[in-house]
Order: C-alpha cells, then sequence, then structure tokens
C-alpha cells in the first residue's frame, strides 16, 4: 500500500522510526509518558492492516488489551508522571517538539497519528450490555456531541500523553509589554493587572502552582520552561483590542471598569 507523505499512518511511522535511535532506558518511564499515543496508533494502524489483508481470525484483539495509567486517575499519581515527563531529555523533547511543528493540524488530531483516550467515569445502573470500557466512534457522534467533547478534553486530563507546546521564541511578548501594545489600540488605560483578569477569565494558562503549567491556550500565550514564565504571542495583543473598545466590552473581558487614557496635550 502506497502512502501519500501527509498522511497519518506514515507520519506516525517515520516518528516512530525516527524515535528509536534516541531512546535512552535510563529515561524509560519519562519516554513512556511522552510517546505512548504515538506507540498506541502504531499497533492500532498495524491491526487495522492486519485484518484488512489476512482477515479476524488474525486479529491481536484476543491477546492484547487497553492500556491504562492507573496512576493518572489520582492526584498523587498525576503529579507522579508529571514529574515523570519532565525527566525526559531535552534533545528527545526537542525531537518531539520540532516533529509536530510543521505537521498539518489535521494529521496531529487523526487518532491514526496518536491515539489520545480520556476516561470518565459511568455513573447509573449497570446493565447486562455494559463493558468496564465503551470506545465511541467519533464519525458517529452529532455535532453538538463533538463539541462537548471537544471541551471536555480541554477542561480534562488527557492520560496517555501530553502535548509538547511551543516554548518562548522571538516576537513573544511579556507581560508588561503586550499591555502597552494593547494600550494603544483602545481608548481606556490597560496595564499589567487588566492582562492577568484577562488571563484567569478566559482561561489562557494555568495559575501559579499547577503541575501542567505549558497547557495554554498556544495561539494566545505559551510556556517559556527555562525562565518559569510566560509569554503572549503577537494574536493576543488584536484579540484583547477587538474585546476591550467599549466600556462594556472592557468589563467584560477584564471584570474591571475602564478608566479612560489621559488625552495628549495639544501642541
Amino acid at each position: 500500500m502506497q502512502l501519500e507523505e501527509d498522511e497519518p499512518v506514515r507520519k506516525n511511522m517515520e516518528l516512530t522510526i525516527s524515535l528509536r535511535n534516541k531512546i535512552e532506558h535510563r529515561f524509560e518511564e519519562a519516554t513512556t509518558v511522552a510517546t505512548t499515543g504515538y506507540a498506541q496508533s502504531l499497533l492500532l494502524n498495524f491491526e487495522e492492516r492486519l485484518t484488512t489483508i489476512f482477515g479476524q481470525d488474525q486479529s491481536l484483539g484476543s491477546e492484547l488489551r487497553f492500556p491504562i495509567f492507573v496512576g493518572s486517575l489520582t492526584r498523587d499519581g498525576a503529579i507522579r508522571l508529571a514529574d515523570a515527563q519532565k525527566q525526559l531529555p531535552r534533545r528527545t523533547r526537542r525531537f518531539l517538539t520540532d516533529f509536530d511543528s510543521g505537521m498539518n493540524p489535521s494529521v496531529m488530531q487523526d487518532h491514526r497519528y496518536e491515539f489520545r483516550v480520556q476516561l470518565i467515569p459511568k455513573t447509573g445502573s449497570k446493565t447486562d450490555a455494559d463493558l468496564a470500557l465503551t470506545f465511541v466512534r467519533e464519525d458517529l457522534l452529532s455535532d453538538e456531541e463533538r463539541v462537548m467533547l471537544d471541551n471536555l478534553g480541554k477542561r480534562g486530563t488527557v492520560i496517555i500523553r501530553e502535548q509538547f507546546r511551543p516554548v518562548a521564541s522571538e516576537n513573544l511578548f511579556k507581560p508588561t509589554p503586550a499591555a502597552a501594545a494593547i494600550e494603544l489600540g483602545i481608548p481606556f488605560e490597560f496595564k499589567v493587572q487588566h492582562t492577568v483578569r484577562v488571563w484567569q477569565r478566559i482561561g489562557l494558562r494555568p495559575p501559579e502552582g499547577d503541575p501542567h503549567p505549558e497547557r495554554t491556550r498556544e495561539e494566545f500565550c505559551v510556556y517559556d520552561r527555562p525562565h518559569g514564565d510566560y509569554l503572549y504571542t503577537p494574536a493576543f495583543v488584536p484579540y484583547v483590542v477587538e474585546r476591550a473598545g467599549t466600556e462594556e466590552n472592557f468589563r467584560e473581558l477584564t471584570g474591571l471598569d475602564p478608566v479612560r487614557k489621559a488625552e495628549s496635550p495639544s501642541t
């Protein structure tokens, strides 16, 4: 079977082959946490190809079971996994980030490239038809159900692998320059404290002390791991300017009363 260059199955295989030579056994746990989603996709892709050619009698389904990071279901376990991930060698982390950075978004979100899951405990009465694990096919969901599932993913815990977000680079703003740039575009004063209120109210980044500081809305804000702080993208400035141009919108966005800028003295 000939695979297109930008096809999820091919990209998954390319990543696996390239990653093979970067594995260091002393960092086995960190590597496992970071790459399990890719490995799961590789296995599922192989299973699909195997049964397509040789039939369901050759399926691996009767031999292999669904892997679960039990530790991620508890707070202490989740912290341990986060700590393990931090031990990932820098060159491996950079490789994963660089490999994903040029990827077509549709490929990155395809389960054939990286298989990610979210566990939601079942409630209600059990029936004879219930299984401990139930898989839902995305293509069978309604648009409303897809939106709900996507929102759950943004708030919940994805237990297979945490995506590496971009880190600091050029063209990014620290809070003070970002606030100054926003203030130039609106008729009100806009200071660092307003920036803080914005990220808190619309969830741009995790709060201080969160075990996953890199979980940001990366189109507006990225985590600078070496310095342990956050930077704002160029898209953040026009986003706020567009939504803070009137008194009503300013209050809605920041939760604070606007103060009009002092007019420049006439010459």
